[in-house]
């Protein structure tokens, strides 16, 4: 017997694959901070950036847990994770590569976070539990934030 009060396991796949892409974005930001530390200043902006993206990743832990039915179909929203997911790949594969300036690293960022915030946006309305609607609208809202930072940083760079 089903049980209504779980999520379907193609909807908790989808979540567990939005953490994932939280999780590759810190690695990616770890990575750049590993590769920069002879800064503090600018390690601790990876390392602030990485913190909040593991904080993403809880919280998409956490909606998996706690969430009820009531998720609209997220087929989309799976292809798009697919589609993020390849492009965080391939950029860390080329970051541990081709070591980036920094200037370079901070530009690679700024391009992660304006593809995770259009991810936020458009997933925002692919869901009709007024809880992961929240969810992701807070999680565009650090990723305005994160683009600020970003931003004032390769400013300050130049």
């Amino acid at each position: 017997m089903k049980n209504s009060d779980q999520l379907p396991l193609s909807k908790i796949h989808t979540l567990e694959e939005c953490c994932a892409l939280e999780e590759k974005c810190a690695h990616i930001y770890r990575h750049f901070g590993k590769v920069f530390s002879d800064s503090a200043d600018i390690s601790s902006i990876w390392e602030k950036i990485a913190s909040e993206e593991d904080h993403h990743a809880n919280a998409f832990k956490l909606a998996i847990r706690k969430l009820k039915p009531g998720m609209a179909d997220v087929s989309n929203c799976s292809k798009k994770v697919k589609k993020v997911m390849n492009t965080l790949e391939q950029i860390h594969r080329e970051a541990e590569t081709n070591h980036p300036t920094l200037v370079e690293a901070f530009e690679l960022a700024l391009y992660i976070e304006k593809s995770l915030a259009e991810f936020h946006i458009d997933s925002i309305v692919k869901f009709s539990d007024p809880i992961i609607s929240n969810l992701f609208l807070q999680m565009e809202k650090y990723d305005q934030g994160h683009l600020e930072l970003l931003q004032e940083t390769i400013d300050s760079l130049l």
